[in-house]
């Protein structure tokens, strides 16, 4: 059964794999913003639109300017709606698995 759940999901990940190609450039391009607004290290600003997107938040880089905070918020909404499109897959594939009775 986890074997036909990851399956299912899999499948449906490959669905919408250019909404979440979209997601990912989105957050690539938030961490360049982030870059330019706060002076960071590309590498600094990526992993903070990462961290920030994936609703995680370490705290040990912190916004400063109003144009970073601005984008951290953006970047925060874009992480719920991320989470909430991978539950909703989960739970799709939950359903598939269900309803063929394995």
């Amino acid at each position: 059964m986890i074997g036909n759940f990851l399956i299912a999901h899999l499948r449906l990940l490959y669905e919408i794999g250019d909404v979440l190609l979209f997601f990912v450039l989105v957050i690539l391009g938030a961490g360049v913003l982030i870059a330019r607004f706060e002076r960071l290290p590309f590498g600094a600003s990526i992993y903070f639109a990462f961290i920030t997107a994936f609703t995680v938040g370490f705290g040990d880089i912190t916004p400063k300017s109003r144009g970073a905070r601005i984008v951290a918020v953006f970047l925060a909404f874009l992480g719920l709606i991320l989470m909430g499109l991978f539950v909703a897959i989960a739970s799709q594939a939950l359903d598939i698995v269900y309803s063929k009775g394995d």
